[in-house]
């Protein structure tokens, strides 16, 4: 694995947890779902599945992104670290505010009042400072 790779982690699982919610809020809509009509006539869902299914599908999905997150808070914390060791405080702060708070390289270049350029370059030197540092 890669530094890039390592500290991408961080990123990935934070992505996929949100693709998780956006799962569970469309199956809860989907719960929400009201059989209603008179004796005569019923009304359906469009979903065939029954309310029991969806509520299991949901607790189990519930506890999967709870996993995750807790996953996360332990790698993010640990990628934290061994950031905050280096020695370089340009690299701690592009390193973290990219890869631990999710901001993009123009917004991170934006709070550290440089230019775009430096930033991808500055990213490349904190890679190579993290790599050498960590042995990666």
């Amino acid at each position: 694995m890669t530094a890039k790779e390592y500290l991408s982690q961080v990123r990935t699982i934070d992505i996929e947890i949100n693709t998780k919610l956006h799962e569970l809020y469309e199956l809860k809509q989907r719960s929400l779902c009201v059989r209603s009509g008179t004796i005569s006539e019923r009304v359906r869902c469009s979903n065939d599945n029954s309310a029991n299914k969806i509520i299991d599908k949901i607790i189990d999905l519930e506890n999967l992104i709870n996993r995750e997150i807790d996953k996360l808070v332990d790698l993010k914390a640990e990628i934290h670290n061994k950031i905050i060791q280096l020695n370089d405080s340009r690299y701690r702060i592009l390193l973290i505010e990219y890869y631990i708070n999710g901001k993009t390289l123009e917004q991170t270049a934006e709070i550290m009042g440089k230019d775009n350029d430096y930033i991808r370059h500055l990213h490349g030197w904190a890679l190579a400072n993290f790599k050498k540092t960590y042995n990666f």
